[in-house]
Order: C-alpha cells, then sequence, then structure tokens
C-alpha cells in the first residue's frame, strides 16, 4: 500500500519544548517493484502469476509499475482479449496499487495503431484506479497516460516514450515534446520536498528523440538531485549511472520470464547511494535459484 506518514511537525515540537538540538528526520525510503516485455506467452503468463502472488505475500513493496510491452511484437493484430487477459492477470489477487506505461508492442506497432490504442486506454488508462491510493496521483491534462506521484519524498513520473515504428511523425515529436514538459513541470513543482526522482517509461531516452533528451539534460540540471530513467524494451540489464546527466542513473530491465522476476527498487533517500536494486535472482523463493 501507498502510505505516507509525516514526522517533522512531531520532531519539532520534541525539539522545541526540550530545547534540544533539532534533527533533521532521515528521508523515508520507498520500495517498489517494476518489470516490463511481458508476459509473451503462456509459460511467462503462469510465471508472472506466480509473481504477483508472492509479492503479495511478503508485501514489502509499496506499489507496482509495468514499464509497457504486455504483448509480444511478433503479432502486430493482437485481440482484445489479450489485453484483457493481461490486464486480469496484474488485477487478480494482488494488493499493491500498480501503474502501467504504454508500450509499442501493443500499441504503434500494430497494424491498427488506433484501434489498439483504444484497446490500451480502454483496460489500462488510470489503471491504479482498481486500488485505494492514499497519494494523489496527478495526469497531464492533455496526455492522461503520463501521471506523476510524490510519495515520502520521491517523485515518481510515468511517460508515454516508446521505441518501434514510428507510425505517425507529427504524433511523436508532439508526444516527445508533452514528455518532456511534463517531467519539467513535475521537477520544478516537486524541486524542494523531493529528495529523488524516478522517471519510468518503456523505451530509453535516445533514438530519433534528440529533443527529448536535450529537455530531459535541461532539467536533471536544474533538479540537481538523484534521478532514475528506469525502463524495459531492450530484454537485457544493464545499470549505466551518469546517462546523459551526472545525476542520472539509467536502468534497463530484464523481459518478464520465469528466471527472471520483477525487480524492487529501493528509493534511499541518500544522495550518495540513491538505489538499491534486488533483481531476485539465485533465489530458492523467486524460484531462481540455479
Amino acid at each position: 500500500m501507498i502510505r505516507s506518514i509525516g514526522v517533522l511537525a512531531t520532531v519539532m515540537s520534541v525539539g522545541f519544548f526540550c530545547g534540544c538540538a533539532l534533527v533533521t528526520p532521515a528521508p523515508r525510503q520507498v520500495v517498489f517493484t517494476a518489470m516490463g516485455c511481458g508476459p509473451y506467452d503462456r509459460a511467462a503468463e503462469a510465471a508472472l502469476e506466480r509473481f504477483i502472488k508472492l509479492d503479495n505475500q511478503i508485501a514489502t513493496s509499496q506499489f507496482v509499475v509495468h514499464c509497457g510491452d504486455i504483448v509480444t511484437g511478433r503479432n502486430t493484430d493482437w485481440p482484445e482479449s489479450q489485453y484483457i487477459r493481461v490486464a486480469e492477470i496484474l488485477k487478480n489477487g494482488n494488493r499493491i496499487p500498480t501503474f502501467i506505461v504504454p508500450g509499442d508492442n501493443e500499441w504503434n506497432d500494430q497494424t491498427d495503431p488506433d484501434r489498439h490504442w483504444g484497446y490500451w486506454e480502454k483496460h489500462f488508462l488510470e489503471f491504479e484506479r482498481h486500488w485505494k491510493l492514499p497519494t494523489p496521483v496527478m495526469r497531464q491534462e492533455n496526455r492522461p497516460e503520463n501521471f506523476a506521484f510524490n510519495l515520502d519524498g520521491t517523485l515518481v513520473i510515468g511517460i508515454n516514450k516508446v521505441g518501434g515504428k514510428v507510425h505517425d511523425a507529427d504524433e511523436w515529436k508532439r508526444r516527445l515534446s508533452d514528455n518532456g514538459h511534463w517531467i519539467a513541470m513535475q521537477f520544478e513543482k516537486h524541486r524542494k520536498e523531493a529528495h529523488s526522482a524516478v522517471i519510468l517509461a518503456q523505451a530509453r531516452a535516445p533514438g530519433n528523440t534528440d529533443q527529448f533528451v536535450d529537455s530531459l539534460i535541461a532539467s536533471a540540471a536544474t533538479f540537481a538531485k538523484p534521478i532514475l530513467y528506469l525502463h524495459a524494451d531492450g530484454h537485457k540489464w544493464f545499470v549505466k549511472e551518469g546517462n546523459r546527466a551526472t545525476n542520472i542513473t539509467h536502468v534497463q530491465m530484464d523481459l518478464i520470464s520465469s528466471n527472471f522476476p520483477p525487480i524492487q527498487v529501493t528509493v534511499t533517500g541518500d544522495p550518495s547511494s540513491p538505489w538499491l536494486f534486488d533483481r531476485r535472482q539465485n533465489s530458492t523463493f523467486w524460484g531462481t535459484a540455479r
């Protein structure tokens, strides 16, 4: 469950009445589960169902995010029933609030991007509405699939940044501009109270995206705090620190399979070591022991 507990007022009161030195409370850690690219087949669907059950069993994540590509790109005319199927997998038995951003496999790489975007909007837009959220979630007015929320000093931003085919050059340019503006606006709005920021996307920043990269670099410099750019798309894990800007850590996740569970990310609030990543590998509990 997403939770936010205010302690500053209490600490200030204690410091005032006892006459002792005021000690600034340590930033609260934020822990979440993240995944992307999948499930691509029935075996991966079964694995994801099991992983969701285990994640709820340990109940240490405050929210879950799926970074897009809910279906494989090998089929370019997925039926609506598959969108429904994946939505149900992500909801069934899941008590942890779950967010999702679009991927190219279920949208712009399909034979009819407009029809398939309609499927996505119907079954995944504002997906977190299925859970009770004690923290406000903001949506970009002209692009409601882009969201943001501030959880215990961690600013979380989801954007519609996909790879794949440029199905409409004008739409592509407008969307990248909207993404850049959304990030810049959230950084400015939460710069004082946020100690870290997490940007969630389906695809990496580069690739037909110079205008977006330039905007991101400028926004990162203004924010001047640790930023995690977390995405799917490439199917192979990597961590690149200082990527595009000294305060950006760029992470790409594995695809969902029985060998690669959703990862768990801890936002520490410590600027010297802001992120901890648990890939849940070599684990008997997660069924990845070798």
